[in-house]
């Protein structure tokens, strides 16, 4: 997908490409994308993944500028990070007001170090709304 905006009266392409896989996304994938990029004249390139990346590919992208995203699915995060998820009914309200899906950006060792959906603010907006 090519996402085309305007910012500060300055024109901006992104080429964004999304891959559902059972295994962690391959360096080949991103060396695609990164030619793609400088081929079409984008100015960024995002990789989202469901599956996570390979440690070639995440110094690939590195270097050569390409952002990469994993994608959680919201019952699977707060499984992971409870141990009383089936008996918090504060906690089942918050996952059931959320996102279906969580996005991180990945570091240079696969590691999603950074959540950029939900926002900040959209988290504080569901805990206010549960907390009525």
């Amino acid at each position: 997908m090519i996402a085309e905006f305007v910012a500060l009266s300055v024109g901006f392409k992104v080429i964004v490409e999304c891959k559902r896989y059972t295994r962690p996304v391959e360096r080949e994938k991103i060396v695609v994308l990164a030619d793609k990029v400088r081929s079409l004249g984008a100015h960024k390139g995002i990789l989202i993944s469901t599956s996570g990346f390979q440690s070639g590919a995440t110094e690939y992208a590195r270097q050569h500028g390409i952002a990469l995203l994993q994608i959680f699915d919201k019952y699977v995060m707060h499984a992971q990070a409870s141990s009383n998820l089936q008996t918090d009914p504060i906690l089942l309200e918050f996952i059931k007001q959320s996102p279906k899906f969580y996005a991180y950006q990945c570091d240079l060792n696969d590691f999603p170090d950074k959540k950029i959906y939900p926002s900040k603010t959209m988290v504080l907006e569901i805990k206010k709304k549960i907390s009525k």
